[in-house]
């Protein structure tokens, strides 16, 4: 798929959940403050299926409820990830674009190859 494809249909993702929104009403609670409180708690149900796990099995080897909870969790993380970009007009696109070229200088391949630490610890 191109990448003008994948505008496109990230594009009317979010036009779709606006439209969810708006058809119910849930615009005057959707700001900023409460979009950002739902989105790290469907963060934290994602996280919660992880929880006590060895963290070296791999999810192809959950079974298929768990996959179909993980994969839920994600949707809900990203949905409402697209409603507080609309909310606050940010291009989710753009500022993804920009934090990755900010994240290239911070963490030079050469120099973090293989290593965890922060940038700040370089």
């Amino acid at each position: 798929m191109s990448d003008t494809a994948h505008l496109n249909q990230l594009s009317a993702l979010q036009q779709k959940v606006d439209q969810f929104a708006k058809e119910r009403d849930w615009e005057k609670f959707h700001t900023p403050k409460n979009l950002s409180m739902a989105l790290a708690v469907e963060a934290s149900e994602l996280m919660e299926i992880f929880q006590w796990r060895d963290g070296q099995e791999s999810v192809s080897s959950l079974p298929e409820k768990t996959r179909e909870a993980i994969s839920h969790e994600v949707a809900d993380v990203f949905i409402y990830l697209l409603r507080l970009c609309s909310v606050t007009g940010i291009d989710l696109l753009a500022a993804a674009e920009e934090k990755l070229a900010q994240n290239a200088q911070k963490y030079p391949a050469d120099l973090v190859r293989g290593k965890s630490k922060k940038y700040s610890e370089y």
